[in-house]
């Protein structure tokens, strides 16, 4: 049976995942009203087919909270104008319609820097939740569930400058790797998936093997009113996701009523 083998080579990092561990995961994942998948994937997606990713806003950083990002009002005010400029250089430093497994060195250079941006509040465990939506094919999630699985402490994405930028260099290295290696392995997991989740394509190989990833580390857990292998054993429903139709809003009433 082939396996996910993601974190080898990191000391304490997530043993092999059995493909077809990976697959049910990734179908919970999706079934979930819960996961993310429908308020941030899905909902991500259309905001992207509607050019809202074309620009860095104040308010973008508000997607981070579409994967549980936990954003504070000192997060929002801290993204000042100066760091949306910044953010958006780097970002525009990445290419857009290519895959970071084909990255040569300068351009996987550029996601490492990307993926570093930050300020007091806002580390990759926020930041990259919003810039993986602007470049879903060449960023992905750093939350501390991914520093876990490779081994790191859950909070080392965000801490110590330079022992954090090493890390997080690490990690983006070794998702490229594995994806240029195991191509045909991230296809039978796509079309797998796809008989149960229609809309698969919506994700990206990086973003589905960080959705293994992450259920597999949270599967790991157990904590007080969580069991482990909660997504491994979930029995899933029907797919059945709500539209993110976009619904217009006309200026609508009565001339004399607006003018009261």
């Amino acid at each position: 049976m082939s396996e996910f083998d993601i974190a080898r080579g990191f000391p304490g990092g997530i043993p092999p995942i059995p493909t077809d561990h990976a697959v049910k995961r990734v179908v919970a994942f999706c079934c979930s009203p819960r996961s993310g998948w429908r308020s941030y994937d899905l909902a991500g997606a259309a905001a992207r087919a509607a050019g809202h990713f074309d620009t860095v806003a104040p308010w973008s950083l508000l997607w981070a909270d579409a994967l549980a990002g936990r954003l504070s009002v000192d997060d929002l005010d801290g993204f000042s104008l100066e760091r949306r400029t910044t953010f958006a250089e780097r970002i525009s430093a990445v290419p857009a319609a290519k895959d970071l497994a084909v990255f040569d060195e300068s351009e996987r250079e550029a996601v490492r820097n990307l993926c570093t941006f930050g300020y007091p509040g806002v580390w990759a465990p926020k930041s990259t939740k919003v810039s993986s939506l602007y470049r879903p094919h060449a960023v992905p999630v750093l939350d501390g569930y991914v520093a876990m699985a490779f081994g790191f402490n859950r909070t080392d994405f965000s801490e110590g400058k330079a022992p954090r930028w090493n890390r997080i260099a690490r990690v983006i290295d070794a998702l490229a790797a594995y994806l240029d290696e195991h191509r045909d392995q991230m296809i039978e997991l796509r079309e797998t998936a796809r008989v149960s989740v229609r809309d698969i394509d919506v994700a990206s190989d990086l973003r589905l093997l960080d959705i293994v990833i992450w259920c597999s580390q949270d599967d790991f857990l157990e904590r007080p009113g969580k069991k482990r292998n909660g997504w491994l054993d979930s029995p899933n429903g029907a797919y059945e996701p709500d539209p993110v139709t976009p619904i217009p809003v006309t200026t609508g009433g009565d001339q004399k009523e607006r003018c009261r």
